[in-house]
């Protein structure tokens, strides 16, 4: 049921990169925190602007958001990566709330880039996950599905994903108001993965002059050069591992760092030696938009550095992201809607059972007690008490049953109905018994 559903947050609307950087889990942290957590049905998603908690209890009795926030920066996971963790720094929601906010977040329209185009592909990543760790029931799966089509109607019936930002998008924005012609500049990508690769991208179609991708693997790193660099295309592109990386800073122009490292990939005194060796006097821009941080930010207070992160981002962001905004009516509409026929299944779904349980314990105590008193009777006023009980219990459950079976009002006024009907006559808990 619904409102046994809780989701608790911790993003960008709270919590500057510093405090979302230690909570931020990889693919590997996150199966582990399900696998200690293991409560009932849940999904972990962990993104550079979030890292959420979705709980379904597998008790009847509904956990409160405060206990799972406990939960969570309690766990083995968070506390090998963190220091304490001020709780004001999070959100909660249930019920209908939580899967509200969960479909604003695949949307694209919770994001600090709203219409952010990679969060439909992480929030499917976060499920896949709860299914392949065993936490994802009947309740998540379609929740799974919901979440899915409020996704797919937004990218097809709004404007919010034309032209929207990504993270890279922004960043390569940035290094356009410093140089505003990349053709003669030396452009370093650390990093190979996904957002990188989108840096990377956004750097070609601008017609970067000398791009370089740097990454521990020297494979990965080919194959993106392979897969974003047509045949024919101008500028030189190379690639080299990180343990070469300072060989190549003096010449650097521009650097952007997207890695997954645990620890800063580029240090103060190592960036304070290749500007000693540079001999360009042209500013060197560096854009660090990994969760945790690649770049030591003491790296800002070199002269002739342009340090911004994740977080110095949003200036950009806001500029270009008017246009999308006047879209989000759009797609709250869709989310509401979709909740609406979501809550809708659920309430058809859980109707049957319901009234079943309620009669089945009417009955229960129907029998029990002409059981109790059967001694007492003759058969004739057994047969009597009988039959007047029976109909006795169906005038009274008529009207119960009726409102249960009724679904020309709003699902969720439906849905209540049926969760207030189930604890006025203690049905959880007589299963949880």
């Amino acid at each position: 049921m619904p409102q046994q559903f809780i989701a608790i947050s911790i993003s960008h609307h709270r919590a500057p990169v510093e405090i979302r950087e230690r909570l931020q889990l990889s693919e590997q942290e996150a199966r582990a925190l399900l696998e200690e957590l293991r409560n009932g049905e849940m999904v972990v998603l962990s993104t550079c602007n979030r890292t959420e908690l979705y709980v379904r209890p597998a008790v009847a009795t509904q956990a409160e958001g405060a206990q799972l926030i406990e939960q969570l920066l309690s766990s083995g996971v968070v506390r090998s990566k963190t220091t304490e963790v001020d709780r004001s720094f999070f959100e909660t929601y249930s019920s209908t709330d939580a899967i509200r906010h969960l479909f604003a977040v695949i949307s694209g329209i919770d994001s600090q880039i709203i219409g952010d185009q990679q969060i439909f592909a992480q929030v499917k990543d976060a499920f896949r996950i709860s299914a392949e760790a065993g936490v994802s029931g009947g309740f998540v799966k379609k929740l799974s599905q919901a979440a899915s089509r409020v996704a797919k109607r937004v990218i097809t019936e709004t404007g919010l994903n034309e032209g929207a930002a990504t993270i890279s998008y922004a960043a390569v924005e940035f290094a356009r108001k410093i140089y505003d012609d990349l053709r003669l500049r030396h452009i370093v990508v650390i990093g190979a993965g996904e957002t990188g690769e989108l840096a990377a991208k956004h750097f070609l179609e601008r017609e970067v002059g000398h791009l370089t991708i740097a990454n521990r693997s020297l494979e990965h790193a080919r194959a993106l050069l392979e897969r974003i660099v047509p045949s024919g295309t101008k500028g030189s592109f190379d690639i080299i591992g990180l343990a070469t990386l300072e060989d190549v800073l003096p010449d650097c122009d521009i650097i952007l760092s997207a890695t997954s490292a645990p620890d800063y990939v580029l240090t103060e005194p190592v960036m304070k030696a290749a500007l000693q060796k540079r001999q360009s006097s042209s500013p060197v821009v560096m854009i660090d938009i990994a969760v945790p941080r690649d770049i030591d930010p003491a790296i800002a207070t070199l002269p002739n550095v342009f340090l911004k992160d994740i977080d110095d981002l949003r200036t950009i962001i806001d500029r270009n992201a008017e246009r999308r905004r006047q879209e989000i009516p759009k797609a709250e509409a869709i989310i509401d809607e979709e909740l609406s026929q979501f809550l809708e299944s659920l309430s058809r779904q859980e109707a049957a059972p319901t009234i079943k349980e309620l009669r089945d314990k009417f009955e229960a105590v129907r029998r029990e007690e002409l059981e109790r008193h059967r001694g007492k009777l003759d058969e004739r006023t057994q047969a009597l008490f009988d039959d007047m009980s029976r109909r006795m219990m169906n005038r009274l459950l008529h009207h119960p049953t009726i409102s249960l079976k009724e679904t020309n009002s709003e699902a969720a006024d439906y849905l209540a109905r049926i969760e207030v009907t189930r604890k006025l006559f203690g049905l959880d808990k007589d299963t949880e018994q």
